[in-house]
């Protein structure tokens, strides 16, 4: 795949993610549960961490592609590096476990992790992106 090519994908990518914490974040409070969200708001979920965990590997991602472009072969060695390495320690393994954990837990029991109060604060196209 060309550079530039990748380097759009990249972009498009990191704005989608994004585009959905920001959703996430601007959720109507007044319909909430109050129960749900009382420690540490959001950022206490993993699925939380993990989008902004792709957000930040998308942005990296990012600025690898405009890198090599842009001919910075120096930096982008050591930015290329840096994206290698947070992909395979934390971006791959945690995507992967919150993905498996969720739907095995939301197979067995929906409760246990997105309960049916949510369903009414939390729109369904939301809870697939996440």
């Amino acid at each position: 795949m060309e550079i530039s090519t990748l380097a759009a994908y990249h972009c498009l990518l990191l704005a989608w993610y994004f585009f959905v914490l920001y959703s996430l974040t601007h959720l109507r409070t007044e319909e909430r549960p109050s129960e749900v969200f009382l420690y540490g708001g959001q950022w206490k979920y993993l699925t939380v961490l993990n989008l902004f965990l792709q957000a930040v590997f998308y942005g990296v991602s990012f600025l690898a592609d405009v890198l090599r472009l842009i001919k910075e072969l120096r930096c982008a060695k050591c930015v290329i590096s840096s994206r290698d390495l947070l992909f395979s320690v934390l971006a791959f393994p945690v995507s992967t476990f919150v993905s498996i954990s969720f739907w095995i837990l939301y197979t067995y029991n929906r409760e246990l992790v997105y309960p049916r109060s949510l369903d009414g604060v939390i729109p369904s196209w939301l809870n697939h992106t996440m």
